[in-house]
């Protein structure tokens, strides 16, 4: 990859998404796509290209955006939940302050499942199979839950097929877990704080077979930190006479354990939670920014030698200007400068029709016809390169319109800014005019003439001539 190119973490997205469906499905007709993506400056541009064009008649990049849209509104839920649940877990915790609070319970049950989840972590970080969290796998469920469509378990599997190939997805999923933490401990700690400025709560623990020293270390200890930081702590004597209900009745020992207890959820769970989730989205932003095709893979291997080929091809046939042909004049030389305006193209014509057709002025170029495979890749190749402003295309009504001819239709309209259709022979008794009628107008970007003379048609080109 050059230092001048670029790829979008979308782009790479949609060059996955084709390498699968190819994979799964075979490979697609990709001749339009090949012609167009082999002038590009490098490998990866070429690949980029490819899949631009072929995304045109599947329109995967919609599936990727539907997807991505998924994704955002599962994580707000996800989000959301976490708000509410850790504001629940804050409330059910302190009570209705009728009944005293015993600290000890009160910062296990805020932060018990948060340091074992913290553990659990830390303890496959460096395991081969380490998933990056279990809370964050809600993520990509509850996206797939959301997202409808007929490529979007395709689009999925590109997703974190990508992911996967940049080493990233533990760091991804990391990334969602501690950030999930972050917000429910903050929004446990929001609540503690409107309840605490709310209600009139006291403070206690209790013992049976533990000694009133070990809880002064233990409350000692947790309290180093957040002091550091300004919060306020109990000093061990108040710690001391902190088992009975009735040596809390001072509004500053209520206080000083409320400072507490906050000091500890904010440092012991919302720091490590949001440093960690931080770190994790430092490496993901990093492994993204050098996410795209691994062209060593077999299928773009095989991908850039089907573009290589048909380069050297069409090396061996005749340049641009070759097949064209001037519209008919008197005293004009076949070798005069042939006009990329306006261009006319024969698909399949009778080969008795007389070609260039009598009325075709100067003004046009005739291309064609088109009557074999060699000619089709030929002219689109051309037309990629000439990009007409008019483009008449040429067909004949007795021969029925089928799939090919509309899908080459398309290709060479996408090539133009006006299209115009001169059906010949539609008068024929066994003309098929009515189904070229019925198909073209599905195609309301498409002008449509269905007269044999060429007068018409000069109309046309004179009326849409600057």
């Amino acid at each position: 990859m050059g230092k001048n190119d670029s790829i979008t973490f979308n782009q790479a997205w949609l060059c996955e998404v084709i390498h699968l469906r190819e994979s799964q499905w075979g490979p697609q007709d990709d001749s339009k796509a090949r012609l167009l993506a082999q002038n590009e400056p490098s490998s990866t541009a070429k690949i980029i290209r490819r899949a631009k064009e072929l995304n045109q008649s599947s329109s995967l990049t919609t599936s990727i955006a539907k997807l991505s849209s998924a994704g955002w509104l599962a994580f707000l839920v996800i989000l959301s939940l976490a708000i509410i649940a850790g504001a629940s877990s804050a409330f059910a915790t302190l009570g209705n302050g009728t009944q005293p609070v015993n600290i000890v319970w009160a910062l296990l049950s805020l932060l018990g499942l948060n340091f074992l989840s913290l553990v659990i972590w830390c303890v496959t970080l460096f395991s081969p199979t380490a998933s990056g969290g279990r809370l964050a796998q809600l993520w990509p469920w509850l996206t797939r839950k959301l997202a409808r469509g007929p490529d979007i378990g395709l689009a999925v599997q590109a997703w974190w097929s990508l992911w996967h190939q940049a080493r990233a997805t533990r760091w991804l999923l990391s990334a969602g877990t501690h950030l999930i933490w972050t917000i429910l401990l903050l929004a446990a700690s929001a609540a503690i704080l409107f309840a605490l400025s709310t209600r009139q709560y006291d403070f206690v623990w209790e013992t049976t077979v533990l000694s009133s020293e070990v809880f002064v270390k233990w409350v000692g200890r947790l309290a180093v930190i957040p002091q550091w930081l300004g919060f306020p702590v109990p000093d061990p004597e108040l710690v001391r006479t902190s088992g009975s209900v009735s040596q809390n009745s001072a509004d500053i020992t209520r206080r000083l354990w409320s400072g507490w207890l906050l000091g500890c959820l904010i440092i012991y769970g919302v720091l490590p939670r949001l440093i960690l989730s931080l770190m994790s989205t430092l490496i993901v932003v990093n492994r993204r920014a050098h996410i795209k095709p691994d062209l060593t893979l077999p299928y773009y291997v095989a991908v850039l030698h089907r573009m290589n080929s048909t380069k050297l091809h069409s090396a061996d046939t005749p340049p641009p200007a070759s097949v064209f042909k001037i519209g008919i004049k008197p005293n004009l030389h076949s070798n005069d400068t042939f006009n990329t305006e306006n261009i006319l193209i024969a698909i399949e014509p009778d080969p008795k029709d007389i070609w260039p057709p009598e009325g075709i002025g100067t003004i046009v170029t005739c291309v064609g016809p088109i009557d074999s495979r060699e000619s089709r890749q030929r002219v689109l190749g051309t037309m990629a390169q000439a990009r007409p402003k008019n483009l008449v295309l040429l067909c004949d009504a007795r021969h029925s319109p089928d799939r090919g001819t509309l899908r080459l239709i398309t290709d060479l309209y996408e090539c133009a800014n006006k299209t115009l259709i001169w059906l010949r022979h539609s008068q024929a008794s066994h003309a098929h005019t009515e189904a070229w009628l019925s198909l073209l107008r599905n195609h309301p970007a498409l002008e449509l003439k269905i007269r044999d003379d060429a007068a018409s048609v000069m109309q046309w080109l004179e009326r849409h001539h600057d």
